[in-house]
C-alpha cells in the first residue's frame, strides 16, 4: 500500500516544497537527520530565513539543558558551514552542510567501514572541518562522530576545540569512555595523539580503581585489568533478579534489577543517593527474597563471562556462603 501523505509528515518526511522556517526548525528540535532529509533541496529565499533566523532559536528556550547545547551545537555548525555570497554559493554549502548532519547521525556501527567512510568525506571539506571546530567550542554537547572529524583532521586548532569536551570528561568518568573512541580515528599528530593520551591514561586509571575490579580482587578471581560478569537467578513464585557488573563500564558499580513476572525494580546503584553498593549486593539479595517471599536458585544461574572456580567463587559470595567482605 503506497504511503499516504500524512504518514510520511508523521515520519518526518517533508517535500522541501512543504517545508517553511518554523517547520524546518520542528525538524532540527527533532532529528538532525530528519531536518537534513527535509531541507537539503530548499529555495535560497527559504535557506536564507532559516539561518538569519538559527541564532535566537538555540537560545530559546528547551526542555533541558542538554538539548539546548544540542540547539547551539547545530545553529553554530551551520551557520559556519554556509556560505551565503551568492545564491549558488548558498544552495552548494547548505547541501553539504545539511548532509554533514545526516553523517552526525547516522547509524552505521562505530567500527564499520562506512561510518570511517562517511568521516574521511566530511574531514576532506576545510568548511566543515571549520563548522565542526566552532560547534565544538561552541556547544558542551556535540555528536562524537563531529569529534571524530576533528580528530582525523589533527591540528593543533582541531585539538583546541576538543579540548573542553576531554577536560570535562577527565571531571566526569561517565564521559571517557566514549571520549576513547575517537582513537579509532585520531591523526597521529603530536597535538592528536597527546590528546587521546590524556583521555586514555585517565580512563585506565579509573578502570584500575573501579569497584568491580577491587571486588574481583578481594576475592581472588581477578584476571587481567578486567573484571565483568552478567547473572540472572530465577527465585521460587515466579521471582528473578538480575545483575550486569563490567569494570570497563563508567558509571555505576553495576546495573540490575530484581522482581517477578509482572513487576520488576532496578537495583540501586553506587552513586551517591543509593540503597545498594556493590559490596553490599549479597545482603540486598537476601532482603530482596524476604520481602519478596521467595528463595533464589542460585544453582541455576544463567551467566556470562566467568567460567569454573571463579565463577564459583563469585556465586557464593552473591549466595553469602563463601567470602564475606568489608563494607567499609
Amino acid at each position: 500500500m503506497a504511503t499516504t501523505k500524512e504518514q510520511r509528515r508523521k515520519w518526518g518526511h517533508y517535500p522541501a516544497q512543504d517545508v517553511d522556517v518554523s517547520t524546518a526548525f520542528e525538524l532540527l528540535e527533532w532529528s538532525w537527520y530528519r531536518f537534513a532529509r527535509s531541507t537539503e533541496a530548499l529555495e535560497a529565499n527559504v535557506v536564507r530565513a532559516v539561518l538569519q533566523d538559527l541564532e535566537p532559536w538555540s537560545h530559546t528556550v528547551t526542555k533541558s539543558a542538554r538539548d539546548g547545547e544540542r540547539r547551539k551545537a547545530a545553529s553554530v555548525f551551520l551557520r559556519v558551514a554556509v556560505d551565503d555570497t551568492t545564491d549558488e554559493a548558498l544552495l552548494a554549502t547548505w547541501r553539504t552542510a545539511v548532509n554533514a548532519l545526516k553523517v552526525f547521525e547516522s547509524q552505521y556501527a562505530w567500527g564499520s567501514k562506512e561510518k570511517a567512510a562517511k568521516v574521511m568525506e566530511l574531514r576532506k571539506n576545510e568548511r566543515l572541518v571549520e563548522a565542526a571546530r566552532a560547534a565544538a567550542v561552541g556547544s558542551t554537547v556535540v555528536p562524537l562522530e563531529l569529534l571524530a572529524v576533528l580528530a582525523l583532521e589533527g591540528s593543533e586548532m582541531s585539538a583546541d576545540a576538543m579540548l573542553p569536551h576531554v577536560e570535562r570528561a577527565l571531571r566526569d568518568e561517565a564521559q571517557l569512555e566514549p571520549l576513547s573512541r575517537l582513537s579509532r580515528y585520531a591523526a597521529k599528530t603530536k597535538a592528536m595523539t597527546s590528546l587521546m593520551a590524556l583521555i586514555d591514561g585517565r580512563l585506565n586509571a579509573a578502570r584500575t580503581s573501579a569497584p568491580a575490579n577491587d571486588l574481583a580482587k578481594a576475592l581472588g578471581i581477578a584476571s587481567g585489568n578486567r573484571f565483568r560478569v552478567e547473572v540472572r537467578v530465577a527465585g521460587t513464585g515466579n521471582r528473578f533478579f538480575w545483575i550486569s557488573i563490567d569494570s570497563d563500564r563508567p558509571g555505576p558499580a553495576f546495573c540490575g534489577g530484581v522482581g517477578g513476572e509482572r513487576t520488576s525494580t532496578q537495583l540501586h546503584h553506587e552513586d551517591g543517593s543509593t540503597e545498594c553498593s556493590l559490596v553490599e549486593l549479597p545482603a540486598y539479595l537476601r532482603q530482596a527474597a524476604k520481602k519478596l517471599d521467595t528463595t533464589w536458585e542460585f544453582r541455576n544461574a544463567s551467566t556470562r563471562h566467568l567460567r569454573g572456580k571463579r565463577l564459583a567463587t563469585f556465586l557464593a559470595w552473591l549466595e553469602g556462603t563463601g567470602s564475606h567482605l568489608s563494607e567499609s
